[in-house]
């Protein structure tokens, strides 16, 4: 399987443990994170999106995103990773 390097990035990461929508653009090295993990999606993954309960500056509550891989995407990308 052809990924680039941001890809690789956030596989990387979320083999190892769920991303919050503000840490993966840092870790991906994009300022669009969401379209990355779309392109991820198109190549086969599900990497759900749960809405998580966080706090803004100013005290209100919102819901940014929290992604991680299921076990079939851990699954997949050993594949990849087995056949590339």
């Amino acid at each position: 399987m052809k990924l680039s390097p941001r890809q690789k990035r956030v596989i990387n990461t979320l083999s190892n443990h769920p991303i919050m929508r503000e840490s993966l653009d840092a870790i991906a090295g994009c300022s669009n994170g969401p379209e990355l993990v779309a392109g991820l999606r198109r190549k086969g993954l599900s990497i759900p999106c749960e809405r998580v309960e966080r706090y803004d500056k100013d005290g209100n509550a919102c819901y940014p995103g929290l992604y991680s891989f299921t076990q079939e995407d851990k699954q997949i990308v050993r594949d990849w990773m087995t056949w590339g």
